[in-house]
């Protein structure tokens, strides 16, 4: 039986695992010349001329949307990450009760309503 704080680790370590494979951020979506569409990019300082590389070309998103990838950006993914497994553990040995919060972002990542 899957327990609140195995679905807390498991949400952990999926967002952890996708962050880490994904280009580091933060990232930003803006228009690079020559290119006439907005861009993603990760702004990042491992690059040569510390300009950043691209995620992904050609974001066709409203203004909100692109708000929200700027800022979910793969630091903050793994920030969160670091929280899930914290709740887990603590949960655990017993120092807090059930976190709902904290479970309900487990199972939207995890995929499930449970």
């Amino acid at each position: 039986m899957t327990t609140p704080a195995d679905e807390l680790r498991a949400a952990a370590d999926k967002l952890r695992r996708i962050c880490n494979a994904a280009a580091p951020g933060p990232w930003t979506i803006s228009k690079v010349s020559p290119y006439t569409d907005p861009l993603l990019m990760s702004r990042f300082e491992e690059t040569p001329d510390n300009e950043g590389v691209l995620v992904v070309g050609n974001v066709d998103l409203e203004p909100e949307d692109q708000a929200v990838v700027q800022l979910l950006h793969p630091g903050v993914g793994v920030a969160l990450a670091d929280w899930l497994e914290w709740q887990s553990a603590a949960l655990t040995e017993g120092h807090i009760a059930l976190p709902d919060a904290a479970l309900a972002v487990a199972r939207a990542i995890n995929g499930s309503t449970r």
